[in-house]
């Protein structure tokens, strides 16, 4: 397990580093009349991963010298094939940042296709919902409270219009 989770650090840290350079590219606020240019948030997840990843990745490091295990889950060949947990790891629960992952890029065409603020709802409502809200009164109000914090913040804060 100690592999797996380094190695995925490390990508994490070195995909950060790759998207380091186009992201310095990017215009400054100094060069664009936005009071925050376009590199500000880009850059900050960058800084932001870089730093998380690097953590993670001496986490496992310092772990793996101690000899800390973390996996505690029965080998697979033990279980018998009509088991519970076994069909539990295709459930919602257990697939759901796939969900989350391609709900994502589907919010990335969408932007094009329908414009921010439609993609934006659509989006915070899906995601909702595949985080486990299941009231319609805490969908809508957590829909609203999206809605009004993009436009409140890029729209009126920042003067980017969508």
């Amino acid at each position: 397990m100690h592999a797996r989770i380094s190695l995925f650090a490390f990508v994490v840290v070195l995909l950060a580093l790759v998207s380091l350079v186009p992201t310095l590219q990017f215009p400054s606020s100094a060069e664009v009349s936005t009071f925050i240019g376009p590199r500000v948030w880009p850059l900050t997840l960058v800084i932001t991963l870089i730093g998380l990843g690097s953590a993670l990745l001496l986490i496992t490091w310092r772990d793996a010298r101690r000899g800390t295990t973390y996996d505690n889950e029965p080998e697979e060949a033990s279980r018998p094939q009509n088991d519970p947990v076994t069909a539990q790891r295709f459930s919602l629960a257990s697939t759901r940042h796939w969900w989350l992952i391609a709900a994502t890029v589907i919010y990335t065409w969408l932007i094009s296709m329908v414009g921010f603020l439609i993609a934006s709802i659509a989006f915070t409502l899906v995601g909702t919902l595949l985080l486990g809200a299941r009231s319609w009164r805490t969908i809508l109000i957590t829909v609203v409270v999206a809605t009004l914090l993009m436009q409140g913040v890029f729209v009126m804060l920042l003067g980017i219009p969508l």
